[in-house]
Order: C-alpha cells, then structure tokens, then sequence
C-alpha cells in the first residue's frame, strides 16, 4: 500500500501485518529509481495501465527481465487484476507516461480494500503534524487527520535503528502498525522514514494503496 519489490515494492517490501503486507515496510533497495503507484485498470499481455489517485494514467510496461512480486513471492502479469495496486520502478517516460519496469509490486484487491479499512486501526502512514507529550497528531496518507499515542509498548525506528520519541519530530513521514485502546490507536512499532534516503521509489511507497 497504506509503494509499497521496490519497497513495497521495496516499497514495497515488507513484513505482514496480520497476514497482510503493510505499505512503506522492508528495505528500501531501489529508492534512487523513478517509480509510479495506481490501481490497475487493465492489464494487456506485458502491459498494465494503472490509475494513480490524481487521475493520471500510465502504461508500466514488463519484460523478461523485470521481477514482479506479490507479498514477496514472484509473480506473473497473467496474475494480476483489475483493481490490484501496483507500485512499479524503473526508467519513467512521463511525456509518453510510460514506465518501463525493473520492478514491480502488487498489492491484490481484496488486501487493498482491508488495509484501507484497516488504516488508522492496525496500521498508520503519514505525516507527523504535531508532538504533544505522548499523542501525536498525523496527517495520514488518506489526507485524514487522525490523533494516535505512544505508550510504554511502542518501540520507535528511524534509520535502521531503535530510537525513543524525542528523536521523532513533527513533519517526519512515519508508517507503524498497532491496536486500537480504549479508543485511540496506540502503535506497537512507529517507523520514521528517513527522508533523505527514500527517495523517488520511497515517495511512492510511502503514499499506501
């Protein structure tokens, strides 16, 4: 999602989060890459024309040489579906709006529609807006504001590294997964995405199905 392969992808890389693949999680391999995230519209032999949230289409054209994957596992354009997200890297004709993919994520229909559900419940992405002792004010990716808090269960990571809240800042895009208490989602893990290091690829990721 909630790229994002590259993370996500990566993109998209990741973990499961209760059995689903959480946007933004995993090693960020090709964040030096062009890439585009959007829901498939169509899919033509090699070819998929996907749909990114502005309304823009692009065609992300595939090779033999082009790894395509599926919560980490390959997979086959044969395979993919009118409304999966896909989160594709590689060389970017925006004039043409063509992709010609080195990488590409997807993210199947029926799990984007659950991690849309699921946002702000068992997982958040965003943009830290605001810092007060420990609630913490985030500008999802779905463009909501939403007010989470950190308590003595939440582990923080930025860089690689374990970190503690005075190291996270407002306006720092972040993504974490959690449960909801008494309420208020409270995250488990709270990621900082270093943005210096993400990237193209990791802007794309970072914005979530």
């Amino acid at each position: 999602m909630l790229a994002l392969p590259v993370v996500f992808l990566t993109l998209l890389l990741a973990p499961i989060l209760h059995g689903l693949q959480m946007p933004g999680d995993g090693p960020e391999t090709f964040t030096d890459l062009p890439s585009i995230r959007g829901t498939v519209k169509s899919v033509h032999g090699s070819d998929a024309i996907i749909q990114n949230q502005a309304g823009k289409t692009y065609t992300v054209h595939t090779s033999d040489n082009t790894h395509i994957y599926r919560n980490r596992q390959p997979l086959k354009m044969s395979e993919i579906r009118s409304g999966d997200v896909l989160i594709a890297a590689g060389a970017l004709d925006e004039k043409a709006n063509l992709m010609r993919a080195i990488f590409v994520a997807d993210i199947d229909a029926d799990t984007v529609q659950k991690l849309r559900e699921e946002l702000g419940k068992t997982w958040i992405a965003g943009k830290i807006v605001k810092i007060d002792e420990t609630k913490i004010t985030v500008d999802r990716i779905d463009h909501k504001t939403q007010v989470i808090e950190v308590d003595d269960t939440t582990s923080f990571r930025k860089g690689g590294q374990s970190v503690t809240l005075l190291d996270v800042h407002a306006g720092d895009p972040i993504r974490g997964k959690g449960v909801v208490k008494n309420g208020v989602f409270v995250p488990t893990q709270l990621v900082v995405i270093d943005a210096t290091k993400r990237g193209r690829a990791g802007a794309a990721l970072l914005d979530g199905p």
